[in-house]
C-alpha cells in the first residue's frame, strides 16, 4: 500500500497566514500615507529614512545586547553592504513615487516587483529562462504602462516608482542569497545600521526643527512600518508564498481609499486595468514556480 502524501499546512493556519499578511499590506499602506502627510508638513525627506532605521535599531537593541558582538558578526559583509545599498535606494525611491504621484498609483506600479525578479534572478541567480515567465512578465509590464498613462506620458513620480519597485526586487534576491547563511535579525540590524550610517549626516544637513504634527506622523509611519515587517514574517511562518504574494495587492486599494481620504485624489480606470494585468501575471508566475 503506497503511503499517502504528508499533508500541507491546516487550512486554518493558511488562512491564519492570509489575514496576517492583509493586516501587514494595510500596514505598508497607512506607512505610505503618514510619510506622505509628513512630507507635506515639511519634514526633510532624508530625515525619513533616518528615523525608520533608528527606529529598528531602537527595537532590536535588547536582542544586540543581549547577543553582543555576535549580531553583526558576519562572513558576507558585502552581501550585507549590496543588500543594504538596494534596501536604502528602493525607499528613497518609493518616497520620491509617493510624493510625485496619486498615492494607489505609485504604489501598484511598485507592486510589481516579481515581475521585475525574474530577469534579475536570470541574470544574478542564473536560474532557468522560461517562455512562459517572460510573457506573463510581459503582461505584468503592460499593466505598468497602463498604470503609468494611457497616452504614454513618464513623469518623474513614474520612474522613481517603477525604479523602486526594480530596487525593490534586488532586495528580495538580496535577501534570498543572504538567507542561506544569516538569520533574519543579523539582516535587518545591517540594514538598518547602513540607513542610519548614510541618512544621519544628510539629515543634520539639511536639518529643519519638525512640527509637533510631523513628528507624530513620522513616529506612527515608523511603527506601522515596523509592524508591517513583523506582521509579514509571521504570515510567511503560516502559509505558502503562492497564497501570500497576491493578498500584497491589497495595498493599492487600500492606498486608493487614503488617497481619496486624504488628499482628495481620484482613481481612474487606469489603475483597475492595470492592477488586474499585473495580479494575472503574478499569479500565474506563482503557479508557473510550482510547476517548477
Amino acid at each position: 500500500m503506497v503511503a499517502a502524501p504528508p499533508p500541507g499546512p491546516p487550512r486554518r493556519s493558511a488562512l491564519a497566514g492570509m489575514g496576517l499578511m492583509l493586516a501587514s499590506t494595510l500596514c505598508f499602506a497607512g506607512m505610505g500615507g503618514c510619510f506622505r502627510l509628513a512630507m507635506q508638513e515639511g519634514l526633510p525627506l532624508p530625515l525619513l529614512p533616518f528615523a525608520r532605521g533608528g527606529f529598528t535599531l531602537l527595537l532590536l537593541l535588547p536582542w544586540m545586547l543581549r547577543a553582543g558582538p555576535q549580531a553583526l558578526a558576519t562572513r558576507r559583509p558585502m552581501a550585507h553592504l549590496g543588500r543594504a545599498a538596494a534596501g536604502i535606494g528602493s525607499f528613497m525611491l518609493y518616497l520620491l513615487a509617493i510624493a510625485w504621484m496619486p498615492l494607489a498609483d505609485a504604489i501598484a506600479i511598485m507592486q510589481a516587483r516579481p515581475l521585475w525578479a525574474l530577469p534579475l534572478a536570470v541574470l544574478l541567480l542564473r536560474e532557468r529562462l522560461r517562455a512562459d515567465r517572460v510573457l506573463a512578465a510581459l503582461v505584468g509590464f503592460l499593466g505598468v504602462l497602463v498604470i503609468a498613462g494611457p497616452e504614454g506620458e513618464l513623469s518623474a513620480g513614474t520612474i522613481a516608482a517603477v525604479a523602486s519597485g526594480i530596487t525593490g526586487a534586488l532586495v528580495l534576491i538580496s535577501i534570498k542569497h543572504l538567507s542561506t547563511t544569516e538569520p533574519a535579525g543579523r539582516v535587518v540590524a545591517w540594514y538598518a545600521v547602513a540607513s542610519v550610517l548614510v541618512w544621519g549626516p544628510i539629515s543634520a544637513l539639511v536639518w529643519q526643527t519638525p512640527s509637533t504634527g510631523a513628528v507624530l506622523l513620522l513616529l506612527a509611519g515608523s511603527v506601522l512600518a515596523v509592524a508591517g515587517d513583523w506582521l509579514a514574517q509571521l504570515a510567511a511562518r503560516r502559509a505558502e508564498v503562492g497564497l501570500l504574494a497576491p493578498v500584497e495587492y491589497a495595498a493599492i486599494p487600500a492606498s486608493a481609499g487614503l488617497g481619496v481620504l486624504l488628499f482628495g485624489e481620484s482613481p481612474g480606470w487606469t489603475l483597475l486595468a492595470g492592477t488586474l494585468l499585473m495580479l494575472a501575471a503574478t499569479l500565474y508566475l506563482l503557479r508557473s514556480g510550482r510547476r517548477g
